[in-house]
């Protein structure tokens, strides 16, 4: 007997040679879905309502014409976490990491005047930032310069702990004094900024959209990070998914109705079909 898949994916190019794709990624995989089964297309505003059922699971429901819709995250569907709830993640890494180095500074001014032990990180790659820091990389190529910008001044503000600590010491409290309320003001303000700076490119490059996609079952929306282009590719560009994959892991996203050949060296585009999805 035929398979759904079979009967399903054969049309998906109906009676042209051609199909409209809109395409995006899901970390390096490129995705396409047929212009076809899009009714609308919209910026993600969490206009939703959630159903909790735990702390990792739950459901999502908005609104196409009047009627609710539930709410599909594509990344999760593919196993992984969506870039914009990284994004997200790091919005709120930012602004921790920006309230620890104004207590330190808080700390170190309170050590200088009053003597109470100053137990804060001296070392720019041992707080937690530097921690972080060492190890961070992004792909948007504004945020990796803002991000590149933190060095010197995160290195800056750290150093100060040994130095004015050094000159308390020595009798010279006034000078570190000066020299603590000049760095305040320089050095702690420009760490500010950046942080600020990196927030604003996140929420920049952080805006998650909504397919309406028709199944042909139900109305769904599909929330992805963001739209890549809109394309055409031939019926001689599409190979059925069946033909390729015998992983069982591919075989159960029914929804994956095959691949289109990308030339020029490129890994091929996974092409989705909705009317194969059976959630």
């Amino acid at each position: 007997m035929e398979s759904a898949q079979q009967a399903i994916s054969t049309p998906l190019f109906g009676l042209v040679d051609y199909l409209e794709v809109i395409t995006f990624y899901v970390g390096n995989t490129q995705y396409a879905t047929p212009v076809s089964e899009v009714r609308y297309i919209e910026q993600d505003k969490r206009k939703t309502t959630r159903i909790e059922v735990n702390a990792k699971l739950g459901a999502e429901v908005t609104t196409y014409q009047g009627k609710p819709v539930p709410i599909y995250d594509f990344a999760e569907l593919m196993g992984c976490e969506a870039e914009y709830i990284k994004n997200f993640k790091l919005l709120l890494t930012l602004k921790e990491r920006e309230k620890d180095h104004i207590a330190w500074m808080d700390a170190l001014e309170a050590t200088l005047r009053t003597g109470v032990a100053f137990t804060k990180a001296r070392d720019a790659s041992q707080c937690e930032f530097g921690k972080w820091y060492l190890t961070f990389t992004s792909e948007d190529e504004l945020l990796a310069d803002i991000m590149t910008d933190f060095d010197e001044p995160h290195k800056r503000i750290h150093a100060l702990a040994d130095d004015l600590l050094k000159l308390k010491e020595d009798g010279s409290l006034e000078e570190a004094l000066e020299i603590f309320e000049a760095e305040k003001n320089r050095t702690l303000g420009k760490l500010i900024s950046l942080f600020e700076a990196a927030r604003e490119r996140l929420e920049i490059i952080t805006r998650p959209i909504l397919l309406y996609i028709d199944t042909g079952k139900k109305m769904i929306a599909v929330r992805l990070n963001a739209i890549s282009d809109i394309l055409t590719y031939y019926k001689n560009d599409f190979t059925l998914q069946q033909d390729v994959d015998d992983n069982e892991a591919i075989i159960n996203l029914t929804f994956v109705a095959g691949y289109l050949d990308n030339k020029d060296s490129q890994p091929p585009c996974v092409v989705l079909d909705w009317r194969l999805f059976n959630r």
